[in-house]
């Protein structure tokens, strides 16, 4: 029997969560499951963990162990060898609803869009959830990315909810960003210039912890992070304006959109959220990448300003930016701003 869903699960140091990943996992129709799990030069016990789970199911189960090279490399190597008709991506720190899995694969079976959309809930590790669903898409119908594209380019719109047929990824031979974090919002990027079709699947598959201590997206950001995210999106601008005249607008338009909600906010990251003038070479770098490749967002960034306080704190930088040296209006704003946010 052909494999379904390849789930690739990119491991670093994930002792204390993959064995519950693994087990929601284990649901009724596991023999169509293709799991792969990359574990990334981990140095606790993950790779045992894993190993466990491999011994118990090898038809199901697989393991890449190599050294740390950060998420995208973890995609690249398992993309090489899923062998599932749709492929997802699992964190090991999350989990799916293993009764709403196996409806999941039934449905699979049944479809031949490029993307399949799942419903998924953000869970805090006191417990709290709040769901995201995309009702406004069609239930269990596929439907031309076209009619669906404006559902699509909102925030809540991640990778949680997706699943990419194999092929489709094949065929662009598409690989992440390595050496980073934050490559999954490369995995809502290029891809889905090959989207025509898609399907929506209306249950809660995917459970998203939230805030736990060390995760990539807490709120304490540090420098390597925030340079690691710049990295990133300069990585989608510079594949924007390579593929941006050979698109058709539907799909032009969904990678602007994008590029659109991520771009402000490394400009709030690095002059407001860290406010260290030490950061702002990397930002001028990241600003110049910005005015090459995408100059209307470019132009656009002077009107950026933070709710309720009418100063257009781009332009002030781009103004008075002189390397490394401290500029004392944004120093004061970005007080205010952590004040509030």
């Amino acid at each position: 029997m052909g494999k379904i869903l390849s789930i690739i699960i990119p491991s670093y140091n994930m002792e204390g969560y993959l064995g519950k990943c693994l087990s929601s996992l284990m649901c009724g129709n596991i023999d169509k499951l293709d799991i792969i799990i990359v574990n990334d030069g981990s140095k606790d016990k993950t790779a045992e963990i894993a190993t466990g789970f491999v011994n118990k199911h090898p038809r199901s189960i697989s393991l890449i162990d190599k050294p740390n090279g950060n998420y995208g490399s973890c995609i690249n190597a398992a993309l090489k060898v899923a062998q599932g008709k749709y492929v997802k991506v699992l964190d090991a720190d999350d989990s799916f609803t293993t009764g709403v899995l196996d409806m999941y694969i039934d449905y699979l079976s049944t479809i031949n869009s490029d993307l399949a959309i799942s419903d998924y809930c953000r869970v805090t590790p006191a417990g709290k959830e709040r769901n995201i669903r995309f009702n406004n898409l069609d239930s269990y119908k596929e439907t031309p990315f076209r009619q669906a594209v404006q559902f699509l380019q909102k925030e809540s719109f991640s990778m949680h909810a997706v699943a990419y047929k194999t092929d489709l990824l094949r065929r662009i031979d598409y690989r992440q960003t390595e050496g980073v974090s934050y490559t999954d919002m490369e995995w809502m990027f290029l891809p889905m210039t090959q989207v025509n079709t898609l399907s929506y699947f209306p249950h809660v598959l995917y459970r998203y912890l939230i805030g736990r201590e060390g995760q990539t997206v807490s709120t304490a950001l540090s420098i390597k992070a925030v340079n690691q995210t710049a990295t990133v999106v300069e990585s989608m601008l510079e594949k924007y304006a390579h593929a941006k005249d050979s698109l058709p607008e539907i799909h032009r338009k969904y990678l602007e959109a994008r590029l659109r909600l991520k771009t402000p906010s490394i400009y709030r990251i690095y002059l407001l959220k860290q406010s260290d003038s030490a950061l702002y070479p990397d930002l001028h770098r990241f600003d110049q990448v910005l005015q090459r490749t995408y100059p209307r967002l470019y132009s656009d960034l002077d009107r950026e300003n933070i709710k309720g306080i009418p100063f257009h704190f781009i332009t002030h930088w781009r103004k008075h930016y002189e390397g490394a040296k401290t500029l004392p209006i944004l120093s004061l704003l970005s007080r205010i701003y952590n004040a509030i946010f």
